[in-house]
């Protein structure tokens, strides 16, 4: 097995929105300010609980972003890689990464040109390994040593949205976005928060997380992640085509949600998920050109924002992202607001 490069990235009633848990309420944190919300339902990797960040208006819109931090699915990776984030991921841990990472993104409220500026905002933490879509307990053993690792990454997403649906019930526009192993994430869970607001308009914006064409993810890969993980019900709710070859996620999402807008950015040699899959510059490059051609490009609501070289994530410092000329900020304004004649894929 290559040698991985971890995606570090960088967290009572009736009447109830879908997804909403009996008996949760409301966030009510400080307005227009970061909090941490423990989460007792939710679990760490290593078995303590997490939370989520939250910094709320009077808005009716909601982006929810999920963190990144790599994935680990057996002893090399979990135990002696350490190819993932692992936990406890506690109001410390918040508070740390937003002080050094949340300014100049897309969660920064006083970044120029930000078109989420006053959204309500919430930050979902990583630190389960499994691309926030695991539901299961594994015993990994080295060197004598057994651990049990929690990949309740799907799990977590449930307890976290039953509280984000309990605090905003109805909102007006919904992003779901996240980077690098968030960006995978928020595709992998968009069709279960798209369900939990299904009046709202809702968009997909997911920054380095390519679900490639059938093997350009490798099949051992795969297979590895769905035995770790036990991810099966989540994908086959949607499409059982999508355990062998996850690009059908898009077009399965597409024909669900026919006006939703999605997009995928990425560079076309990003140096993190190219390592991460196995593949060389110039595989990866041409398994992305493929995906945009032959999944996305087709699909009459769906386009990308794809950089020259080789950086990885975007939404972390979209200033400084364009490419041929556009300015990230102003093609995520377009895709909110503009024609579909008007907002268009970006290629270099």
């Amino acid at each position: 097995m290559a040698v991985l490069a971890a995606l570090m990235v960088m967290g009572t009633g009736c009447d109830k929105e879908p997804g909403e848990a009996p008996g949760e309420t409301p966030t009510t944190p400080s307005p227009s300010t970061w909090s941490w919300i423990d989460i007792s339902q939710s679990t760490c990797d290593e078995g303590t609980p997490t939370g989520l960040g939250a910094n709320l208006t009077d808005s009716k819109n909601l982006l929810i972003f999920f963190n990144g931090g790599g994935a680990c699915w057996d002893a090399t990776t979990c135990l002696q890689l350490n190819t993932s984030t692992h936990g406890p991921f506690t109001q410390t841990q918040f508070e740390a990464l937003a002080s050094r990472t949340l300014s100049g993104s897309i969660l920064d409220r006083q970044l120029a040109n930000n078109p989420f500026q006053d959204w309500n905002l919430f930050f979902l933490p990583y630190c389960t390994g499994d691309l926030h879509i695991g539901n299961a307990e594994a015993v990994y053993t080295t060197g004598g040593t057994s651990k049990t690792f929690h990949h309740k990454g799907r799990v977590n997403t449930e307890a976290f949205l039953a509280r984000i649906a309990a605090t905003v019930p109805n909102p007006e526009q919904v992003v779901v976005t996240g980077a690098s192993a968030g960006g995978f994430g928020a595709a992998l869970n968009y069709d279960l928060i798209r369900s939990t607001f299904p009046h709202a308009k809702v968009f997909l914006l997911d920054d380095s997380g390519p679900l490639l064409k059938s093997n350009a993810m490798p099949a051992n890969l795969r297979d590895a992640w769905a035995r770790a993980w036990n991810y099966d019900a989540v994908l086959d709710a949607l499409d059982p085509a999508v355990k062998g070859d996850y690009s059908a996620l898009y077009p399965a999402l597409a024909r669900k949600y026919p006006h939703d807008r999605m997009a995928l950015l990425s560079s076309e040699q990003d140096q993190v998920i190219r390592s991460y899959m196995g593949l060389s510059p110039t595989a990866f490059q041409s398994a992305l050109r493929d995906l945009d051609a032959t999944v996305l490009e087709p699909l009459p609501n769906t386009r990308a924002f794809l950089t020259p070289g080789q950086g990885h994530t975007m939404l972390f410092n979209p200033t400084s992202q364009s490419s041929r000329g556009v300015v990230l900020l102003d093609w995520l304004h377009q895709m909110q607001g503009a024609s579909d004649a008007d907002w268009r894929s970006v290629r270099p």
